[in-house]
């Protein structure tokens, strides 16, 4: 199960990752391609789109991406 701190939008995971948007973008747009990995990651609920925003767990930037940036900002 996921906390709220889990869960978060592009711009947020581009913020705690210290990655751009597009990246982020990029990577959904390589995994929304591959409909079996879409749906692995969809049914495991890392991903989802909600009213037209991504939502991405902090899981699943671990796996693209590794460890979040860690500031001051951060919890």
């Amino acid at each position: 199960m996921f906390t709220l701190n889990d869960v978060m939008t592009i711009p947020e995971a581009s913020e705690r990752w210290g990655i751009s948007n597009d990246t982020i973008h990029s990577r959904i747009r390589t995994i929304t391609k591959d409909d079996a990995k879409f749906q692995a990651a969809f049914e495991a609920g890392l991903i989802k789109k909600s009213h037209g925003a991504w939502l991405i767990t902090s899981s699943l930037m671990k796996m693209w991406f590794g460890s979040e940036v860690k500031t001051n900002d951060n919890e």
